[in-house]
């Protein structure tokens, strides 16, 4: 199949995870959470729609702290103070608000309702975060893409076995949208590819697991090794995502 702009960055990650034996989903997002807060502490600080985004949701506790690392000092403080504004206002929108006085539970009073608002408002704040929504946005389309190439790219059968499958958070991903961005026919054939991979890799990922526990036993001190020295990072990455250890 010839390849187009938008199929690119999905077959890059596939090649370079069967380079790398690892999940190419998880490839795709580490690319584009690069991508991401490189753009955020970019020219894009200065771009009033962009510090719009910021000052509504701002972002996790994670990107936060990976923007901090990035030791743009100034950036970020003009990125936080904006954002700090907003929670003021925020809170200063409900400063008359009852904060013990509840809604009846039959209650349909938008003024009943009122106190909550605040909790709404601030919640919706402490549990935004920017990187991410772009991150799962883009994401969700690498995935339509893949689904939408699979059936004419036979190259990502190959390489899928070569990288051993997928991380448990996104097969688990793929389970739930193929069958939404298949046919039957297509998501069969694509679940008869990828489930014996998938199988296979948890299988020796175990194994191995169980060779690095018994290298513990004085009485296997001398053996080799084998695959089984990185066992366990190799695990947190295939079982939780954690990429760094």
């Amino acid at each position: 199949m010839k390849e187009h702009i938008y199929t690119i960055p999905v077959t890059d990650a596939f090649r370079l995870a069967a380079e790398e034996r690892s999940c190419p989903v998880c490839l795709m997002k580490s690319k584009l959470e690069a991508d991401s807060l490189e753009y955020t502490l970019g020219p894009s600080y200065m771009e009033d729609d962009a510090r719009a985004e910021t000052d509504k949701a701002g972002f996790c506790a994670v990107h936060w702290k990976k923007l901090y690392s990035m030791e743009n000092r100034l950036g970020l403080s003009l990125i936080m103070r904006t954002h700090v504004q907003h929670i003021i206002r925020v809170i200063d929108k409900f400063r008359g608000a009852d904060p013990v006085k509840r809604a009846g539970l039959f209650s349909r009073s938008a003024e009943r309702a009122a106190p909550l608002s605040l909790y709404a408002g601030l919640r919706s704040i402490e549990s935004g975060c920017c990187i991410c929504a772009r991150i799962g946005e883009s994401l969700d389309r690498y995935i339509e893409t893949m689904f939408h190439i699979w059936t004419k790219t036979p190259e990502l059968h190959t390489l899928v076995e070569h990288c051993g499958g997928f991380c448990l958070t996104h097969f688990v991903t793929l389970l739930n949208a193929g069958p939404r961005e298949l046919d039957e026919r297509g998501w069969r054939a694509f679940f008869d590819t990828v489930f014996p991979i998938q199988r296979k890799s948890m299988e020796i990922l175990e194994a191995d697991l169980a060779w690095f526990i018994k290298k513990f036993d004085y009485r296997s001190a001398d053996d080799p090794w084998g695959h089984s020295r990185d066992a366990l990072p190799r695990a947190l990455k295939t079982v939780s995502g954690i990429v760094e250890y």
